[in-house]
């Protein structure tokens, strides 16, 4: 009786040695090949591009451009000559653009958030976070704005469109 106990734990302890030695063996001596990713890229919404990587090759994460929105629009600058002919308008220089400004406050009214001049076609465009802005131009000078200034909502990933006009005062 005494050997059919020894023979049990003898064989139980050969089991458990034959068990870790397999997993030592397998965990130290397995064949691990590179993985090697196509060279294709994917274009994020902000206009950065992102690779494959990883053991399964997935495209990395694209960086978060949550709660941004797009104010965007085109000025003209008139009348530029001081008596225009119907059909023959007076062309406008790039210059009534390239020297006026657009101001981009916050819904103050008073803080500035973001400016620029007018590109030299008239037109504008504010890349900025979700929220309520005011657009204006600067008071100083020749010509103003009857549409400004103006409070806009911008939501995430819409972009609004605001056109204006000012006026130069020629007569």
């Amino acid at each position: 009786m005494i050997s059919k106990v020894y023979l049990v734990i003898t064989m139980l302890i050969l089991t458990v040695v034959a068990i870790t030695a397999g997993a030592f063996y397998y965990f130290n001596n397995r064949i691990t090949e590179p993985v090697f990713c196509t060279m294709e890229v994917k274009q994020c919404s902000d206009g950065s591009y992102v690779g494959r990587s990883g053991p399964k090759c997935e495209f990395t994460k694209c960086p978060d451009v949550v709660g941004k929105g797009v104010i965007q629009g085109k000025v003209t600058v008139g009348p530029i000559c001081p008596v225009e002919r119907v059909g023959y308008p007076c062309p406008v220089p790039p210059e009534a653009y390239t020297s006026r400004e657009v101001i981009l406050y916050a819904e103050n009214g008073i803080d500035v958030v973001k400016r620029m001049h007018f590109l030299s076609d008239g037109k504008y465009s504010f890349e900025i976070p979700a929220g309520i802005y005011v657009i204006d131009i600067p008071n100083q000078g020749i010509g103003g704005a009857k549409d400004l200034p103006k409070t806009i909502t911008v939501k995430s990933g819409q972009t609004i469109e605001f056109n204006f006009s000012i006026d130069t005062g020629i007569r």
